[in-house]
């Protein structure tokens, strides 16, 4: 489902969570339907206590008998979505040898002239409340998109339908039907404005007494309260294997735990383990409130899919110019993914996290990363990537100079920031090799350890225990080795600034090798 689908179907639910009168919003939905998918007639019919079908509203009709029709249990079109759960689609109604045609039924759709139909449930917790039809004039073949459309339109009918059933039920004012109607205000504005985990579960803690929690689709807790503040929780089981396939509310000893889901994406969980058993409608208030958290997920992960597509097409250079990027950014790269909760403009390129930024160097330094890399900012698709490629050099020079765990900008590497170009790698292996050809000669030649010998006992201070243990080698030998290199370097390969030449080079010798 594309993100135009997900923002009409986000403004549908909206609406219908506003809606309490039960045919004014089975009309809502199959005005909606028809006009979703373009199509010459919708209708919904909704299911009885005997399993048998009523079509409640129209739209598109060419009179009324199509209302009110009622279809027996397990006959027609709709009677087969009811018994499966699934989509059924015909392309030629009345010609469909696979139905079970009942005569009425018949008759009003050849009045109607109804040839092609797809029909979709209204799911909830398992049991289909009824079935969501749409249908064409002409022979139509409707798409795997537009039947997934459908389906996700039906299943968040349902769970409204089913909303306003229960606010019909609950019509004297109580004090529980009060703060139900509180909440259900709440849940409007994050649904309307965006919101986080806990804009949910905090007001709903209030009114389920004890532990409320959402977990994401990875089984990480991101928000839990008890009567109405934050606190610290821990998960009860995995939801995301129990949900994997049948996605409908799972009472647990006394934990109950609600699938965030739309028709085709699982999102995470939303749980309650309470102070004392949920009844019947505490479980309906849960429901509503998960159908609330995947609208707003279902939305967040579209535009963070399309955000993710943009950063990485700036920076791999696939997009020559973006209007939202025409003011400076910070491109950072880090191999911590709370980057991507840090920046809304992130996404992966080689197994790292990269965002686009507009605060300060200084701020992003403070955020708690791993190691990480910064440029810029730069303005401009062109200047953008050719800052990621400085940045994620930064990462790949601080990993080689093991300092795991530290942010840097190519300034903050000193002399190591040429590496961070192809020229400038070239140009250090010049110096090195220049300056180490003696000991590079004589390794390649032998199959000796000069090179690594040399930098170890420069970089433990000449001290020679300590690099014949981290050399693991017997002090006789690092002698020998020594003196080899002293013959091969001279008397002052130790010292002064020759010693600062030679220790360079070596070092520069090593992270060339890293990097490429």
């Amino acid at each position: 489902m594309d993100v135009h689908g997900l923002r009409e179907l986000y403004d549908l639910v909206l609406r219908l969570s506003a809606v309490h009168d039960l045919d004014a919003l089975a009309q809502e939905v199959v005005d909606h339907a028809r006009r979703l998918l373009g199509v010459d007639v919708a209708y919904l019919a909704l299911a009885e206590p005997d399993g048998s079908l009523v079509i409640r509203v129209t739209d598109g009709s060419l009179g009324p008998r199509l209302r009110g029709v009622v279809l027996p249990p397990h006959g027609g079109l709709a009677g087969q979505v009811a018994d499966t759960g699934e989509p059924v689609q015909s392309a030629d109604y009345l010609g469909d040898a696979g139905l079970t045609h009942l005569g009425e039924v018949d008759r009003v759709a050849e009045d109607e002239g109804l040839r092609t139909i797809l029909g979709v449930p209204l799911r909830l917790r398992g049991k289909v409340a009824g079935v969501l039809m749409v249908s064409q004039r002409a022979v139509r073949r409707f798409t795997a998109a537009e039947s997934s459309l459908l389906t996700s339109l039906g299943s968040f009918a349902a769970i409204a339908i089913e909303n306003a059933k229960l606010v019909t039920a609950l019509a004297a004012a109580n004090d529980r039907l009060e703060r139900a109607v509180r909440l259900h205000d709440r849940l409007s504005e994050v649904a309307l404005h965006g919101g986080a985990p806990e804009d949910v579960v905090v007001p709903l803690s209030e009114l389920v007494p004890g532990l409320v929690l959402v977990a994401d689709e990875h089984d990480e807790v991101r928000a839990a309260a008890r009567a109405g503040a934050l606190v610290a929780a821990r998960l009860e089981g995995k939801p995301s294997k129990l949900f994997a396939h049948v996605r409908r509310t799972r009472v647990d000893g006394l934990s109950v735990t609600v699938p965030l889901a739309s028709a085709n994406a699982y999102f995470g969980a939303l749980q309650v383990v309470p102070d004392a058993p949920l009844d019947e409608a505490d479980v309906r208030l849960l429901e509503r409130s998960a159908m609330t958290i995947a609208l707003v997920a279902s939305v967040e992960r579209a535009e963070r899919r399309t955000t993710a597509e943009l950063v990485e097409h700036v920076v791999t250079r696939r997009v020559r110019e973006v209007r939202d990027l025409r003011r400076p950014h910070l491109v950072v790269v880090s191999e911590d993914p709370r980057l991507r909760n840090l920046a809304p403009l992130s996404s992966t390129v080689d197994g790292n996290w990269v965002a686009l930024v507009r605060a300060d160097e200084a701020t992003v330094r403070s955020w708690p990363l791993g190691t990480t890399g910064l440029a810029g900012p730069a303005t401009g698709a062109a200047a953008l990537a050719d800052a990621y490629d400085d940045a994620a050099a930064c990462v790949r020079v601080l990993n080689a100079l093991g300092r795991q765990g530290a942010t840097a900008s190519p300034a903050d590497l000193g002399p190591y920031r040429y590496l961070l170009s192809q020229a400038g790698r070239e140009e250090a292996s010049t110096f090195a090799g220049r300056t180490l050809a003696p000991l590079l000669t004589h390794d390649e030649d032998r199959g000796t350890d000069l090179v690594r010998t040399a930098e170890v006992f420069l970089r433990n201070g000449r001290r020679k225990t300590p690099a014949a243990e981290e050399l693991t080698i017997h002090p006789n030998t690092l002698y020998q080795r020594l003196d080899r290199i002293t013959a091969l370097l001279g008397e002052d390969w130790q010292e002064g600034d020759r010693a600062l030449d030679i220790q360079l080079a070596l070092r520069v010798h090593r992270l060339a090798d890293d990097l490429t």
